[in-house]
């Protein structure tokens, strides 16, 4: 499905009926996984949330993909969600990028790379031309590079909190939990393990649905704040705030 502005055209995986406006949880890949050599890495992360695997195709997407599963509560994402067409001195380039990103009506296009790809002086002017042509088309556009990806100790949170995706919350705790925040807005983990019919699991679980929060910043303990709203600093990928 092709969507044509100016200079460039974006090639959708939907078909060709549902042309505007885009259902952005109905999009898909617009190739298949690349097969990396045995040097490579490849890998899933199991998205609770909205439902689906995402496959990565490098450790530094499958980071990435951990920290946007378990901290960014995204209305929906897509890995390569779509190629745009474009010329320059009169040859015919395709881009595919890694990530589209929605909350609201805020899209943002992700690019991950390698600090020193993202440095590199034919990197910087090939995704500045991306950037302003992506921008006629309504979408925001990010180098993500592994140094932010990976900093820490966001990343091991990240980890940990996943593990708990596939607890359930009972009704009656989540209940309890709920009525518990209505009073306090925030409360020390330890606190919260220690309150009859409320687990440090579900806990854990309702951070990664984003009814909770925690800070991404400091090392998860039973030390750590748990809060009713976003605390700590909210960098990317935090909600902006028109959208959070």
């Amino acid at each position: 499905m092709p969507i044509i502005k100016g200079s460039s055209k974006l090639l959708f995986s939907c078909s060709p009926e549902s042309l505007e406006p885009l259902d952005y949880t109905k999009l898909s890949r617009v190739r298949q996984p690349v097969n990396r050599s045995k040097s490579g890495v490849q890998g899933k992360v199991a998205d609770v949330v909205h439902g689906r695997s995402r496959h990565a195709e490098s450790k530094n997407e499958l980071n990435a993909f951990r920290i946007l599963t378990a901290t960014a509560h995204l209305d929906t994402w897509q890995e390569q969600p779509f190629s745009i067409e474009y010329h320059v001195d009169g040859c015919k380039h395709r881009y595919t990028p890694d990530v589209l990103i929605v909350w609201g009506s805020h899209r943002e296009v992700i690019e991950i790379k390698e600090d020193r790809e993202a440095d590199a002086l034919e990197n910087q002017e090939r995704f500045r031309l991306i950037g302003e042509l992506l921008s006629e088309h309504g979408y925001r556009f990010r180098i993500w590079r592994r140094s932010e990806i990976c900093a820490e100790p966001r990343l091991t949170n990240a980890s940990l909190i996943l593990r708990y995706r596939r607890v359930e919350v009972p009704a009656t705790e989540n209940e309890r939990i709920r009525q518990l925040f209505s009073s306090t807005r925030e409360f020390h983990l330890t606190a919260l393990r220690d309150t009859p019919g409320v687990s440090a699991a579900s806990i854990l679980r309702l951070v990664l649905n984003g009814r909770l929060h925690i800070d991404w910043w400091h090392p998860l303990s039973g030390d750590s704040l748990v809060s009713a709203v976003p605390i700590g600093p909210q960098l990317f990928p935090s909600p902006p705030p028109a959208s959070a």
